[in-house]
């Protein structure tokens, strides 16, 4: 049994953290993807707050134990599993209480929060007795993400997965192009522009084969001036033009209708006959609360592209500061969200959802400043949980860029 002992385990362990350390030094890359996350989990699952009495105590800080009413024993909800996808991000399945709901444990996040002395936990329902807690330790977006390269040609392009930027667990973060309807709130100077600059690049190819077909209406009449040369006269930046252009949007959507009528086809495929017509209509809320000469027309033509668009690859995107029903009464149309910081606690809700912050989708808290720009949370239709994003920054020379590949029938221009 000597072989067993503690000499031949220490060099085995010895011999492991040799290897893991050289695999750290030699493939960062392959280690942080793989083996970082499992290291990182272990650790935390067994030297932290999630094992034993101190998990039980903190459960009880909480007020989220329950005695069993014959025994009187304590009973705490217990750990599962413990995943850390970052070094900003825990994720803990745990296993509730019987008579405990989900609804009670979500009460108690910003308990959690404190106790745990984490920025901020996020709690989603995992499976009938089970919910997982999403633990953000700290800022996991410390740094601006730079654009990508556009693509070079429309095969490089998946337009059911545009390119945006990184969730809080690494990912990238994607959206469709087309088939659904977008809604994106945040106070001025959150980033909000960044986002449909990022989905321009990433369907550069497509807009210049004539596959996409971009509308702007621009109210500040500076935001969006830069993509003229590329909208074919597609491009309103008073209200008068953005009726006009609202109005022009919606009859050339009737005509796709009844193409599509004439050719027998429920679904229209991407083609040059059935691009994809993209209203992005900025500041939506000074058309539909501010301009009452304008409003109930423009809102009612808003409301037919959101409510008929989907099969005609129609798509409105809509953005705003102020995301109240008031301002914007079309929002239910609009299902999938980002809402970028804003300055009221109830505007997460509105944009995302009811219960979206107390999930953790805590906008009204991430600091105002140019570092924290393009930072948020997302909710995509089907999906219960938000997911605290950081849009890609496209600066002016990218914008550049994008408008010379566009017109270029040849090669990209080199800016």
């Amino acid at each position: 049994m000597g072989e067993f002992g503690p000499t031949p385990l220490g060099m085995v362990a010895g011999a492991v953290g040799v290897g893991v350390g050289a695999w750290y030094r030699g493939h960062p890359d392959t280690f942080d993807t793989l083996a970082a996350p499992v290291l990182r989990s272990w650790r935390r699952r067994w030297a932290g707050a999630y094992v034993g009495r101190r998990w039980a105590d903190l459960m009880g800080a909480c007020d989220l134990t329950r005695t069993h009413p014959r025994t009187g024993r304590v009973l705490a909800p217990r750990v599962v599993r413990v995943r850390s996808w970052s070094p900003s991000i825990d994720t803990i399945r745990v296993r509730l209480v019987p008579g405990q709901s989900v609804r009670s444990v979500v009460d108690k996040a910003e308990e959690l929060a404190d106790t745990l002395r984490a920025e901020r936990v996020a709690v989603e329902r995992a499976r009938p007795g089970e919910v997982v807690f999403i633990v953000q330790r700290d800022e996991p977006f410390t740094h601006m993400i730079p654009s990508p390269d556009m693509p070079d040609d429309v095969a490089d392009v998946d337009p059911k997965a545009l390119y945006l930027g990184e969730d809080e667990f690494g990912r990238d973060y994607r959206e469709p192009l087309f088939g659904t309807h977008f809604l994106r709130a945040g106070a001025t100077g959150a980033g909000k522009n960044s986002i449909p600059a990022q989905r321009l690049r990433q369907a550069a190819p497509l807009i210049r084969a004539g596959l996409v077909k971009p509308w702007i209406i621009d109210p500040k009449m500076l935001e969006w001036a830069w993509a003229k040369p590329i909208l074919d006269g597609r491009y309103a930046d008073n209200p008068s033009d953005a009726h006009e252009l609202i109005e022009a949007f919606v009859a050339n959507m009737e005509r796709k209708q009844k193409r599509m009528q004439r050719a027998k086809l429920r679904k229209a495929p991407l083609s040059e006959d059935y691009p994809v017509d993209w209203l992005i209509f900025d500041e939506i809320g000074y058309m539909m609360a501010y301009r009452p000469d304008y409003a109930h027309s423009i809102t009612e033509k808003a409301a037919i592209i959101a409510s008929m668009g989907r099969t005609t690859h129609d798509v409105l995107e809509a953005f705003v500061q102020e995301p109240t029903k008031d301002t914007v009464p079309i929002r239910e149309l609009l299902p999938h969200r980002v809402c970028l910081r804003v300055t009221d606690s109830g505007h997460p809700d509105m944009v995302l959802g009811d219960g979206m912050r107390k999930r953790g989708a805590v906008a009204d808290e991430i600091p105002e400043g140019e570092d924290t720009a393009g930072i948020g949370f997302a909710k995509a239709p089907r999906r219960p949980q938000p997911r605290r994003i950081r849009v890609a920054y496209t600066d002016d020379a990218q914008l550049s860029e994008l408008v010379s590949f566009v017109r270029s029938p040849g090669l990209r221009a080199v800016s």
